[in-house]
């Protein structure tokens, strides 16, 4: 389990293929209004800025002195873009706190370094939600903007769904993960916990089966982790909420092979509205979007499927601003799991996006 979620709150995976390493002329670790920060600009500086937002964390993100920067960085380094990360002042959903930061950090670098002649904004999973709510709200400062298997639908919808599968397991396996509203405060998604779930799964396989079906993005192989995380997701946005945000009380349960069981049997829970109202400021896109947008996802991602972000195209479109959004994609099993080269590809097709009007190709990256 501990793997699946490194994935999804770190900084992914790189595969073969591995950018050349590089030194910047200039690293700069630190904290700014007691929030850790790395900023690192190469020696061949163009004068323009990347600012990354980093995915969900289980634990505090930490910047050590003694390690280089990530290898997903190397090929806009070469290029000669600085790279600016801020960490976040709270773990889990922190997008409130993260997009503020963020931009602290952002002042911070014009006060200690300059100011660039252009801005473009990049996150992964969580940092793709603040990528899209970013390029939004701030076009007057960011010229660009790249999500990296970006959570970019809206967050409820997709909370709801993660809810939805945790109440449905509980249908099948009562009393196994304990209570769901609220979760216990000392749960944590930690090898004990997915080898309980696995093992339940290995009893009744049929069950297992329901529950794949129904949620229709993961393999044998990580359902189980993914409830797991879930269920600390859940008592997270449950904490930062001061409530229980979600609801199946309406939801009919479809696809699972088991429908007219799983329906008649699941608990039905009632979500509270200013918790609820939480969840969607945080965010709900929505598609006013004046500047280049271009979204990398893996086909086979079991914790963002692919296919949620659709919804954000279609918000685009609503707003009368879907040509300036492209989705595009890779064929690969995983979260965030991308070569330098991929990453490095779909930077290069937004930049000359920008700069010459020519729109990428939706569908595969090329």
């Amino acid at each position: 389990m501990r793997a699946l979620v490194v994935l999804f709150y770190g900084l992914g995976v790189l595969l073969s293929g591995r950018a050349v390493s590089i030194t910047p002329a200039v690293t700069d670790i630190g904290k700014h209004d007691d929030v850790a920060y790395r900023i690192d600009i190469p020696a061949n500086w163009n004068h323009e800025l990347v600012m990354f937002y980093h995915g969900y964390a289980i634990d505090p993100v930490k910047f050590p002195t003694v390690e280089p920067i990530s290898p997903m960085f190397t090929p806009l380094l070469q290029r000669g873009y600085a790279v600016a990360q801020s960490t976040y002042s709270q773990t889990g959903w922190a997008v409130e706190q993260a997009y503020a930061e963020t931009e602290k950090l952002r002042q911070h670098f014009v006060a200690k370094h300059g100011k660039p002649k252009q801005y473009w904004v990049m996150g992964m999973s969580m940092g793709g939600t603040l990528a899209a709510l970013t390029i939004e709200t701030k076009p007057d400062i960011y010229a660009g903007a790249l999500s990296l298997c970006g959570a970019i639908g809206t967050s409820d919808a997709m909370f709801q769904r993660d809810f939805a599968l945790r109440a449905a397991f509980d249908y099948y396996f009562p009393d196994l993960l304990g209570a769901l509203v609220p979760v216990p405060d000392d749960y944590l998604p930690d090898a004990h916990v997915e080898a309980k779930i696995m093992a339940a799964f290995a009893g009744r396989p049929d069950a297992m089966q329901a529950l794949l079906r129904w949620y229709g993005a993961a393999e044998k192989k990580n359902i189980g982790p993914i409830i797991a995380f879930n269920t600390f997701e859940v008592k997270e946005m449950q904490q930062r909420t001061h409530g229980n945000p979600f609801d199946n009380a309406e939801l009919i349960y479809v696809g699972s092979g088991d429908d007219a069981a799983l329906n008649d049997g699941v608990k039905r829970y009632r979500g509270e509205a200013k918790a609820r109202e939480y969840v969607a400021k945080w965010y709900t896109p929505s598609g006013k979007l004046t500047r280049p947008f271009l979204e990398l996802h893996d086909t086979g991602d079991p914790l963002v499927p692919a296919s949620d972000t659709f919804e954000y195209a279609t918000a685009a479109q609503r707003a009368g601003h879907g040509d300036n959004f492209v989705q595009q994609y890779v064929n690969r099993e995983g979260h965030c799991v991308f070569t330098p080269a991929e990453i490095a590809k779909a930077f290069d097709e937004l930049v000359a996006w920008t700069r010459t009007g020519a729109r990428p190709e939706s569908g595969k990256l090329r």
